[in-house]
């Protein structure tokens, strides 16, 4: 990951880049017949976010209960925040 400073979920505002840290609280995969992609939601307790990984089912290590950070540009779609296809850092198991 880069120097990024890591931010709360609360302070992502759209169109700039951000690192934000937390918990996976779900996940989703598109069915077989819709182009791939995983989607994570992520909670560190100020507010949540979307990740999308496009061309993706699946991105192993990351499940719900996973802490993570994630690195990229924030867009923001039907009032929802989102990564696409961010960097991201699994945190260690404890």
């Amino acid at each position: 990951m880069t120097s990024t400073p890591t931010i709360t979920i609360a302070q992502v505002r759209p169109r700039e880049m951000a690192r934000v840290s937390g918990r996976v609280l779900a996940v989703q995969v598109e069915p077989s017949d819709a182009p791939p992609a995983f989607t994570l939601r992520l909670d560190d307790g100020t507010g949540r976010i979307d990740a999308v990984f496009m061309g993706r089912r699946e991105v192993p290590g990351i499940t719900p209960g996973s802490r993570i950070a994630l690195e990229g540009r924030v867009c923001e779609s039907d009032s929802v925040m989102r990564l696409y296809n961010p960097r991201y850092e699994l945190a260690p198991v404890a």
